[in-house]
């Protein structure tokens, strides 16, 4: 893949971008930010982002508005998640900003008839310190009520990349449990990947492989291969064991 010059003249960029590479992000001067560099999702990845939006916006005019936030809130939440690595804040309420103003006008234009205050108490709630929140409560068929709420990107945890280790190898045995706890942390941070430490922590009917205690939201807790995977084991849940951390430590 050539890498692709950002100065128009031809000049050498200090700060050149590869594209295609289908994260978006954008590296800022060095310079700008006392020498350090900083990647933000580029302009044309956040165009086509709330390009998107804007298009499940106008092919449901009439759709009820919480069908509208099922359909939003998966590509808020996956867009936000894919670039919750780099400097995305400022990039993610300038989208909500956008995403709100798009919602209005879809509100309005229901209701041509009503004026600003009707359509506010109608679509727009008050959640906590919030204000102006696009949100529906739906009856289930059980007969109780369900509120969905559109998510706001800006709510979106930064997690910083942590670099390996320099001396790190996967393939040394003493490294193990450096790159198990690496690997746990990724693993948390994903939908799929607690759903996997929840399997386990089921398999073990919640206690410590250990000490055979209690496995709670309280007590620190890791999790380890049964087999290594230096020497071929898998990430499957079958393969793997959850302890306390002090457990882990003093095993």
């Amino acid at each position: 893949m050539p890498w692709k010059r950002l100065e128009p003249d031809g000049s050498k960029d200090p700060c050149p971008v590869l594209r295609g590479l289908g994260a978006g992000n954008r590296p800022r001067q060095p310079d700008k930010y006392d020498g350090k560099l900083l990647m933000k999702p580029s302009k044309a990845n956040v165009k086509a982002h709330l390009d998107k939006i804007r298009e499940v916006i106008k092919a449901n005019k009439t759709a009820k508005q919480a069908n509208l936030i099922r359909l939003l809130n998966p590509i808020l939440r996956g867009w936000a998640n894919y670039h919750s690595h780099v400097v995305a804040k400022e990039t993610f309420a300038r989208v909500d900003a956008d995403v709100w103003s798009m919602l209005w006008r879809w509100a309005v234009r229901r209701h041509p008839n009503k004026g600003a205050r009707w359509v506010k108490e109608k679509y727009l709630k008050t959640r906590g310190a919030r204000n102006w929140v696009f949100a529906a409560t739906e009856k289930q068929e059980d007969g109780t009520q369900r509120e969905l709420t559109l998510l706001q990107e800006s709510d979106t945890p930064i997690q910083r990349h942590i670099k390996i280790r320099a001396n790190a190898n996967p393939h040394d045995p003493e490294w193990e449990h450096y790159f198990e706890s690496r690997w746990a942390t990724k693993m948390q941070n994903s939908s799929k990947g607690r759903a996997k430490f929840y399997r386990v922590w089921r398999r073990q009917d919640g206690m410590c492989s250990t000490c055979q205690e209690p496995i709670t939201k309280g007590t620190p807790w890791d999790v380890r291969h049964i087999v290594k995977r230096a020497e071929g084991g898998s990430d499957a849940a079958g393969n793997l064991q959850m302890h306390h951390l002090n457990c882990r430590r003093n095993h």
